[in-house]
C-alpha cells in the first residue's frame, strides 16, 4: 500500500492522493455487458479503445455542448474534446491551457490574454482569437440560457474583443480581481465560431481537445473517441481510443473493473472499496473533498420559507455520522455553503453540531411542536444518495419530523424530479468559492435550487468579485458564506473523497478534487493498442 499524507496547496485546498490494492471476492459475474448496455463493439475488439465507465446519467439532456452541460455525463466526454483558455490544477491553482499568458490593466478592468499559436480544430481549421470571443458572447447571452451567465456576470458582449489573431480583451466596469479563476468554470470550452447547440447536441462538434468524436447520439450509451493526431501537445495523448459508458450502479462499476471490461471508472462507490481492497489487478486513487451531497428546500414555500425550520433541518443532522455511514469515511463533514470546512477560505472549520433538542424548540416557535411531515426526493443520480437520504429521514426523527423518502429513477432524476419538487437531494463539485456561491445560489442562476435570491449576499459577492486585496475579499467571501449557511435554503452535510479505480495494466490518470474535471490525455493501458 502507498499512502501519501495531506498536503495544503498554496491557496489552502488540502488533498490526499492513495493508491490501494484491493481484493476480489465477488466472485464470477458475467452480466456486465448487458449492464453497461452492450460494453463489446468493433472498437474494443480490436483491442484499441481504452473503456472509461462513469456513474451519472444526463439522461435526453446529453450534449457535447460544453456551455449547457448538466451533469458530470456530459462533463466527462466534454472534457475529451475542448480545451478552455484556464485550467485548475489539483491544487486549485490557475494553470495555462489555450491561453499562453495573461494580464490586467487599469486596476484590474482590463485583461488580455495571449493564445497559443499553432492550434487547430479537429477538422483542421485555425484556432484563433475570434473563437474566443465567439465562446463568451454565447456564454453570457440570455438566448442562450448558460449557467455560466451567473459567474460571468460582470462581462458584455462590448467588453469581449479580439485585439489581434492570438490576443484577446475582456473589459469590465469595475475591477474583477479573479478573473482568470472565474474562467476556470466548466462551463467554458472553446468552441468554433458559429458552432450551434443543435450540431452540439447531435455530435457535430469539432474542439481543440486530445480526442475526436467518433461515435455519439444521446439514446445510445456507448460514446466513442478518437486521438486527434494533430494534438497541439506532443506526444499525447497516449490512447488511440477510448470508450465511454454509464453504470449508474456502483456494484456494476466494481464488476466491471474487476472483470476488466472497464479499464478506468471515474468513481468507484464507497460500499464497493471493502471488496476491492486487495485486488492486485485494481489502483485506487483518492483526492480531497470533492462532490458534495446536499439536502435542498425552496424557501419561498412552506413550510421551509420559515427561517426557524430550516434552522431546525439543519440541527438534525449528524454530520460525522452521514461522512462515516454514507461514505465509509471516505469524505469530510460540511457546513451548509459550497466551501469545505478544512479550506482555510471557509467562514468556519468546525462543521454544525446536532443539537435536536434546539431543533424542536425552533419548530415549536414556527408553530410545529407537534412535528412536521416533508417529503424529500432522491434517486441514485449521485451513487449512494438513496441511503443520504434513508440516513436523513432516521436524524430528522429524533426531533419530530416525518421525512417521507421518494426514490425515483436515477436515469430521468435530473430531467423530471430536481428543480421540479420543493425539497430534493442532490450534489455539487467542489469549486473556487466564488464560484461555487455563485452557480446555485444567486437570482440569475438556472440552477438556483433553493430559490435563494438575496440582495445582501449578491452585493457581497459582488463586492469580493471587485476587491483586489486578497485579506479583504477573502473576509467578505466568508460573510457570503456564513449568511448562506445560516439563512440559506441549503444542507451541505459532506463532501465526498472521490475514488477513482483503474486496472493495474493502465496508467496516467489522475482524479480531480472537481469531479467533472477530467484528463485522459496520459492515460494508456499497456494491453491495448497505441
Amino acid at each position: 500500500m502507498k499512502m501519501g499524507a495531506y498536503g495544503a496547496a498554496g491557496n489552502g485546498h488540502y488533498y490526499r492522493e492513495a493508491t490501494v490494492r484491493l481484493p476480489i471476492v465477488f466472485g464470477a459475474m458475467t452480466a456486465l455487458g448487458l449492464a453497461l448496455g452492450g460494453v463489446p463493439d468493433t472498437a474494443r475488439a480490436e483491442g484499441q479503445c481504452i473503456n472509461i465507465v462513469g456513474n451519472e446519467s444526463s439522461g435526453e439532456k446529453l450534449t457535447l455542448d460544453p456551455s449547457v452541460q448538466t451533469s458530470s455525463d456530459d462533463a466527462i466526454l466534454v472534457f475529451a474534446i475542448f480545451n478552455r483558455l484556464v485550467d485548475l490544477n489539483n491544487s486549485f491553482e490557475v494553470v495555462p491551457e489555450l491561453a499562453e499568458s495573461w494580464e490586467a490593466s487599469d486596476e484590474g478592468r482590463t485583461w488580455t490574454f495571449h493564445l497559443k499559436q499553432g492550434v487547430k480544430f479537429h477538422d483542421g481549421s485555425d484556432f484563433d482569437a475570434n473563437d474566443v470571443v465567439y465562446t463568451y458572447k454565447r456564454l453570457i447571452d440570455p438566448a442562450l440560457a448558460s449557467p455560466a451567465a451567473a459567474v460571468l456576470s460582470f462581462l458584455t458582449p462590448e467588453g469581449i474583443s479580439a485585439v489581434d489573431a492570438h490576443t484577446v480583451q475582456f473589459t469590465t466596469a469595475e475591477p474583477i480581481a479573479e478573473l482568470p479563476l472565474l474562467f476556470t468554470t466548466k462551463f467554458t470550452g472553446i468552441v468554433q465560431e458559429g458552432a450551434t447547440v443543435e450540431d452540439m447536441k447531435a455530435g457535430k462538434v469539432a474542439g481543440t481537445g486530445p480526442f475526436m468524436v467518433e461515435q455519439f447520439d444521446v439514446s445510445n450509451p456507448i460514446r466513442i473517441f478518437r486521438k486527434n493526431p494533430n494534438y497541439w501537445k506532443a506526444g499525447l495523448p497516449k490512447s488511440e481510443c477510448i470508450q465511454i459508458t454509464v453504470a449508474q450502479e456502483g456494484l456494476t462499476a466494481a464488476i466491471a473493473l474487476q472483470s476488466a471490461q472497464a479499464d478506468l471508472v471515474l468513481s468507484v462507490d464507497a460500499t464497493s472499496i471493502p471488496a476491492l481492497k486487495e485486488d492486485s489487478n485494481v489502483t485506487l486513487i483518492e483526492t480531497g473533498a470533492g462532490t458534495s451531497m446536499t439536502y435542498s428546500m425552496w424557501i419561498d414555500q412552506p413550510p421551509f420559507d420559515d427561517v426557524r425550520v430550516r434552522k431546525a433541518l439543519k440541527l438534525v443532522v449528524d454530520r460525522q455520522a452521514l461522512v462515516d455511514t454514507v461514505l465509509l469515511g471516505l469524505g469530510e463533514p460540511g457546513n451548509d455553503n459550497p466551501v469545505p470546512p478544512t479550506w482555510p477560505s471557509a467562514f468556519s472549520s468546525e462543521p454544525l453540531a446536532r443539537d435536536v433538542e434546539q431543533a424542536k424548540a425552533l419548530l415549536a416557535e414556527a408553530g410545529h411542536a407537534d412535528g412536521l411531515d416533508i417529503d424529500l426526493y432522491t434517486s441514485e443520480g449521485i451513487p449512494g444518495m438513496t441511503k443520504f437520504a434513508e440516513a436523513y429521514r432516521v436524524m430528522a426523527a429524533d426531533a419530530g419530523i416525518n421525512v417521507n423518502v421518494i426514490v425515483t429513477p436515477a436515469d430521468s432524476y435530473w430531467d423530471d424530479v430536481w428543480l421540479k419538487q420543493s425539497f430534493v437531494t442532490s450534489g455539487w463539485s467542489v469549486r473556487p468559492p466564488i464560484e461555487g456561491l455563485s452557480v446555485a445560489y444567486t437570482k440569475t442562476t438556472d440552477w438556483n435550487e433553493t430559490h435563494w435570491k438575496r440582495d445582501d449576499f449578491e452585493a457581497l459577492l459582488q463586492a469580493a468579485r471587485t476587491e483586489l486585496d486578497d485579506t479583504k475579499r477573502a473576509d467578505i467571501l466568508k460573510q457570503a458564506q456564513k449568511l448562506l449557511a445560516d439563512e440559506g435554503g441549503v444542507i451541505i452535510p459532506l463532501f465526498i473523497h472521490q475514488v477513482a479505480g483503474m486496472r493495474s495494466a493502465c496508467s496516467g490518470f489522475e482524479p480531480h478534487a472537481q469531479n467533472f474535471n477530467v484528463n485522459y490525455e496520459e492515460l494508456s493501458c499497456s494491453d491495448k493498442g497505441a
